[in-house]
């Protein structure tokens, strides 16, 4: 299969495709890659940090795959003429839980909690039958105490799994999938933030209408203000300042 397109903005190379045919390209790569392959799912957020942070945004670039996960980077893309869509983390997860079953793809997460694993195994478990789950970790929140990290390349070594999901939130799964590269066992791994409590039904998804017209992060924001008002005035006020002063 023929590699998946890329266009720039702000100098950060995102995949110009479709769902289907990004996962299309996933799952076969995925079927036999023999090392580690890594993809972050960009919105504002992380694009801004890629822009302001010197090491995160070294590590992320370095990523074989960033995906447009926000409506306004997409908008960009196609007003400088690529073919692009919105590759959210979540709608990513569920295709590649849909469509991997027939490559009979084995999944493994990292993140997240017992309980939102466990509800999020039964569900996408009960819509795609014969989905093959090999295991998960989660990890305590703050720091991890020693050997975590070891624990959890052993788990998914010894899992056999070809697609991990890993959901510590940004900035963390990034830095921790960059930091950690060289000693991840051969798999796909996919950054997805806040998609296991999604998909869990723990924290409630913005409509598709919202989604399509850029609007998630206001409809998140009224649902969460307290925890994320900081981070949508100062990474939106950000992407915003970037528009006017720098070169798409």
């Amino acid at each position: 299969m023929a590699a998946l397109e890329r266009m720039e903005v702000f100098g950060i190379p995102y995949v110009a495709a479709s769902l289907e045919d990004a996962c299309a390209y996933w799952a076969e790569t995925a079927a036999a890659t023999d090392h580690a392959q890594l993809t972050a799912h960009s919105d504002v957020h992380v694009l801004t940090r890629i822009l302001g942070d010197e090491e995160y945004g070294a590590g992320v670039r370095g990523f074989d795959f960033i995906c447009p996960d926000g409506m306004p980077i997409v908008w960009l893309m196609r007003r400088k003429g690529a073919d692009a869509h919105r590759l959210y983390g979540p709608d990513v997860m569920e295709m590649m839980w849909d469509k991997g079953r027939a490559a009979h793809l084995k999944h493994f997460m990292v993140g997240g909690t017992e309980e939102a694993i466990s509800l999020l195994t039964q569900r996408l478990g009960e819509r795609f039958p014969g989905v093959e789950i090999a295991g998960h970790f989660c990890p305590p929140m703050g720091d991890w105490p020693e050997g975590t990290n070891e624990r959890i390349f052993d788990a998914i070594r010894a899992s056999g799994a070809n697609c991990v999901w890993v959901g510590l939130g940004c900035p963390k799964q990034e830095r921790w999938l960059f930091t950690n590269r060289s000693q991840l066992p051969p798999a796909l791994y996919f950054g997805v933030g806040a998609a296991f409590n999604f998909h869990a039904g723990l924290v409630k998804q913005a409509p598709a209408w919202i989604r399509s017209h850029g609007l998630e992060w206001l409809y998140r924001l009224c649902c969460e203000p307290r925890r994320l008002f900081k981070r949508y005035c100062v990474h939106n006020s950000k992407f915003i300042w970037y528009c006017l002063t720098r070169k798409v």
